[in-house]
């Protein structure tokens, strides 16, 4: 059997939410203890499965998306940090998009004094641009009630025709391994779109998601800029992050 449907049927396996000692994975797959520790290895580096102490295995917890309202009151200062950097490197003129992150919301209250065009599919951010006084235009499309926004077909077919002197979006976990990653293959959709038609694109992630791998991949670590608070160690030789200090 090779390695990739071996390592299928250990998922399989433990699709039952159960915890399996790695003896009984050897004795239902027929293999040694190297190839189950080889099989389990790669599986825990891709934050699939979680080693146990004492030999057992068990499925990793997948992570759940918030609601907009809930991620706003989670780390605001480095999400204020992040979005006051963001702040600083757009000019006079420039037309920028923002999605519907928790963190680009922390840049709206900051851009009242800037003389640009905010396009956003955010219902939450909408409103607040709205509030104070930023001119801006509203990507509309099928509702996603979780982050307030909008996506789908609609507002794919509108972003493909507009064009951005930057970009600043949010994601839900970073990583080597897997690099920048979201819950939602629509919004990755919308995530593409606006990097591709942005001049200068950034990301804008807090430090508490890296290590978090969820469903979707949008880029690789190194493809972007991304501002973040801080970095760990294995991170600190990456040229494209920039620190908000």
């Amino acid at each position: 059997m090779i390695p990739a449907m071996r390592q299928e049927k250990i998922l399989n396996i433990l699709s039952n939410d159960e915890i399996v000692s790695v003896e009984d994975l050897m004795d239902v797959l027929n293999i040694s203890i190297s190839t189950i520790r080889r099989d389990l290895s790669k599986l825990e580096k891709e934050s699939k499965i979680v080693l146990l102490h004492g030999g057992g295995v068990k499925l990793a917890q997948k992570p759940t998306e918030l609601s907009i309202t809930t991620k706003l009151d989670l780390n605001r200062d480095a999400k204020y940090l992040i979005a006051k950097k963001a702040v600083s490197l757009i000019q006079d003129g420039d037309v920028i998009f923002v999605d519907p992150s928790s963190t680009t919301y922390h840049m709206i209250p900051l851009l009242t004094d800037k003389n640009i065009t905010v396009i956003t599919n955010s219902i939450s951010h909408i409103n607040q641009l709205i509030h104070y006084g930023v001119p801006s235009i509203m990507v509309g499309g099928n509702i996603k009630s979780t982050t307030n926004s909008c996506i789908g077909p609609i507002a794919e077919s509108t972003l493909k025709d507009l064009n951005f002197n930057k970009c600043f979006l949010g994601a839900n976990g970073f990583t080597i391994q897997a690099g920048i990653t979201n819950h939602d293959i629509n919004e990755k959709v919308i995530k593409t779109l606006a990097l591709q038609n942005s001049a200068t694109p950034y990301f804008l992630i807090d430090s508490s998601k890296y290590g978090c791998i969820t469903m979707v991949k949008i880029a690789d670590l190194d493809t972007y800029p991304i501002i973040t608070e801080s970095v760990s160690e294995e991170l600190k030789d990456y040229k494209n992050i920039i620190l908000a200090y």
